[in-house]
C-alpha cells in the first residue's frame, strides 16, 4: 500500500460514497440538532463537508454520553480531513462479497449502483484508491464481477476533482442522491449504475449577501452527461440542476429539474440547450427539447428533547402545465432517531406514489425517448417505476462503537395501478453493518418477498429471495 501524507491547506475532496454508513450518523445527529447547518438532501457530500459538521456537532456540544460517542467514532474516522492532510491512499478499501439469489431476485435488486443478480451464486470483489493534494483530488474504484453466467470486470466510480473560487468540478463516474428520501428518490438515486458526468457544485454550502441572506446555507449541483448507445434514442444528453438551503436551522428545502434530450437523430443545437432549460414549447410536436422533470422537497427537524422527529416530503411532475410542472408524484417519510430514551432505536416509514389518477404509465415515460428514464435498464429514479405505490417501513438499532447497525424492514409495493389486475410485492428483509476489528467490517443482507399476479398475470405468486455477505477491509 502506497500511502503519503502531510499537512496543508485542503481544497479538493473526494466524496463520501451514497451508500457510506457516515450519513446515518451525520443524519443522527441532524435529528438531535447537533448539527444545524447541514444539507444532508443532496449526496454525495465532499468529506471535507462532513468533517465542518462534524466539528460543528462537537463544538455544539451535547450532554447525552451516546451522542458523544458519535461525534468521537467519527473524528477517529475523518482524522486526516479534520487535519487538512494531503494523502494518497493506494489501496485504501478492499471488499469481497458474496451473493445468492433465485431466478427472480432481479426484484430484490434495487438501490445499488446497477448490480445485478444472476440465479445462483454471484461474487463480487473490489478494490479502491483515492487522493487529496491540495486543489485535485481524485478516486478510483475497479470492481470484478463472477456469476454462473461468467465475469466482468469494471470501475463503479473514478473520478477526479477540481477546487477552484469555492467550486468543485468533477469529471468521471460517480454516483447521486436528491431528495430526503430513505427508499427512493423520485429524480437521482442509486438504482441505476453510476454515469459518466461533468458536475459542478459548491461543496460547502455558502451563505449569500444582501437579502438572500435569508436563505441561510445554500449548496447548488448541476451536472451533465450522455446516456448509452443501447436505446430506442441513442446516446441523448442528459442534465439536472439542484439547489439546496436551510433558510432556518430545523428546515431543508429543495428545488430540482433533470431534462433528457438530443440524441442520435436529434437536434442538440444551442436553441435546443435553451429551450431545454426554459421548458420552452414542452409537448409542442416539431418544438419540444426532450423529456423534462421538475420538483421540490422539505424536511422539517423537531428535535425535542423527549422524542426527536424529522419529517420530510419530495414531489414532483413529469410534464408541464401552464408553465409548471403537471402529473405529479410524491414521497412523504417520518423519522424517529432514538424511540424516548431508547437511544440505540430508530424508526421511518416512507411512503411513495408514482400514479396518476386517470393516466396510465405516466412517469420515467416518454412518447419519443421510449427506453424511457433509464441508463442501461435502470430507472435512474425511485426503482418502484411508473404507475405504482410503496410503503416502507424500518426498525434500527445502531452501534457506532462498531460501525454497526441492525434493522429490519417490510416493504409492499403495488404495481400497475392503473389497470385491473394488479401486481403487489411484499418484501421483509435483515440487515447487519458490524466493525469486527478495528479495519474489518461484515455486512450480511437477507431478503425474502413474495409477488402476486406476476406479471399481471391472475393467479401467477412467486417467493423471491436473495441472502448476500460482503467482508470490507480498511487498510
Amino acid at each position: 500500500m502506497l500511502v503519503m501524507a502531510m499537512t496543508s491547506t485542503l481544497s479538493a475532496s473526494t466524496n463520501l460514497g451514497v451508500d457510506d454508513y457516515t450519513y446515518e450518523l451525520l443524519l443522527r445527529l441532524e435529528a438531535e440538532g447537533v448539527i444545524r447547518s447541514g444539507l444532508l438532501t443532496t449526496k454525495p457530500l465532499s468529506r471535507k463537508e462532513a468533517a465542518r459538521l462534524i466539528l460543528e456537532a462537537e463544538e455544539r456540544g451535547t450532554a447525552s454520553p451516546f451522542i458523544r460517542r458519535i461525534i468521537d467514532s467519527l473524528k477517529r474516522e475523518f482524522e486526516p480531513e479534520i487535519k487538512s492532510m494531503k494523502y494518497i491512499k493506494l489501496p485504501d478499501r478492499v471488499y469481497v462479497k458474496y451473493i445468492y439469489a433465485d431466478r427472480n431476485a432481479s426484484r430484490l435488486s434495487y438501490n445499488n449502483d446497477g448490480d445485478a443478480y444472476s440465479k445462483g451464486s454471484n461474487v463480487r470483489v473490489g478494490i479502491s484508491g483515492r487522493g487529496e493534494y491540495g486543489w485535485v483530488s481524485f478516486l478510483i474504484s475497479p470492481e470484478l464481477g463472477y456469476s454462473d453466467n461468467g465475469g466482468d470486470l469494471g470501475l463503479k466510480r473514478a473520478y477526479g476533482v477540481f477546487s477552484f473560487w469555492g467550486l468543485g468540478l468533477t469529471l468521471g463516474r460517480e454516483s447521486q442522491w436528491w431528495g430526503p428520501g430513505y427508499h427512493g428518490s423520485l429524480l437521482m438515486s442509486t438504482n441505476a449504475a453510476p454515469m459518466t458526468i461533468a458536475m459542478l457544485t459548491n461543496p460547502e454550502p455558502k451563505t449569500l449577501p444582501w437579502v438572500f441572506k435569508y436563505l441561510g446555507p445554500v449548496r447548488f449541483v448541476f451536472f451533465v452527461t450522455e446516456l448509452e448507445k443501447e436505446r430506442v434514442v441513442r446516446e441523448p444528453k442528459l442534465w439536472g440542476l439542484r439547489l439546496n438551503l436551510k433558510p432556518m436551522p430545523y428546515v431543508e428545502l429543495g428545488l430540482q429539474r433533470t431534462a433528457l434530450f438530443g440524441g442520435k437523430g436529434r437536434s442538440e443545437d444551442i436553441g435546443t440547450w435553451w429551450r431545454s432549460f426554459t421548458g420552452e414549447g414542452e409537448n409542442v410536436s416539431g418544438v419540444e427539447a426532450g423529456d423534462q422533470r421538475a420538483g421540490g422537497d422539505i424536511k422539517i427537524t423537531l428535535p425535542f428533547r423527549a422524542q426527536p422527529v424529522q419529517l420530510y416530503m419530495e414531489a414532483a411532475g413529469e410534464d408541464e402545465a401552464s408553465g409548471l410542472p403537471g402529473k405529479w408524484a410524491y414521497i412523504t417519510g417520518i423519522y424517529l432517531p432514538r424511540v424516548f430514551s431508547l437511544q440505540r432505536l430508530g424508526l421511518r416509514a416512507e411512503y411513495a406514489n408514482t400514479y396518476v389518477n386517470n393516466y396510465t404509465n405516466v412517469w420515467y415515460k416518454h412518447h419519443i425517448y421510449r427506453s424511457g428514464y433509464t441508463y442501461k435498464g435502470r430507472i435512474i429514479g425511485h426503482h418502484l417505476g411508473t404507475d405504482s405505490k410503496d410503503l416502507f417501513t424500518e426498525l434500527s438499532y445502531l452501534i457506532p462503537e462498531k460501525k454497526g447497525k441492525i434493522s429490519l424492514s417490510y416493504d409492499r409495493e403495488e404495481h400497475n395501478l392503473s389497470i385491473p389486475i394488479k401486481e403487489r410485492k411484499d418484501e421483509a428483509a435483515l440487515k447487519m453493518n458490524v466493525g469486527l476489528r478495528e479495519k474489518i467490517e461484515l455486512e450480511v443482507i437477507c431478503r425474502y418477498g413474495k409477488i402476486r399476479n406476476t406479471d399481471n398475470v391472475a393467479g401467477e405468486d412467486k417467493n423471491i429471495g436473495a441472502v448476500s455477505a460482503m467482508v470490507n477491509f480498511t487498510l
